[in-house]
């Protein structure tokens, strides 16, 4: 059986974090996701590697410099790379 567990958790940035092109996570604490999934077996439990993502407004998306659609309202943006290469560290 398989289960997904998500918490919120917050995300350090002690520096600009270039997350796409035009569009750049400024420094600070930032609210995220963290997400896994557990596969259980009957004779094993196996957990995935965390996964992590940013849900950003239409707005913050502008002000980070991003081009945004007019009917945007918000974009989920997986961050999980920037966590791994230690851009971003769980706080």
């Amino acid at each position: 059986m398989q289960t997904v567990e998500t918490k919120v958790v917050i995300l350090e940035a002690t520096q600009d974090v270039q997350l796409r092109r035009g569009l750049v996570l400024p420094p600070g604490s930032h609210q995220a996701t963290e997400i896994r999934t557990r596969v259980a077996s009957l004779s094993d439990v196996t957990l995935t590697p965390s996964r992590y993502e940013i849900q950003f407004t239409a707005g913050q998306l502008a002000n980070m410099g991003a081009e945004v659609q007019p009917n945007l309202v918000s974009e989920t943006i997986d961050v999980t790379k920037f966590v791994r290469l230690g851009k971003l560290s769980v706080g």
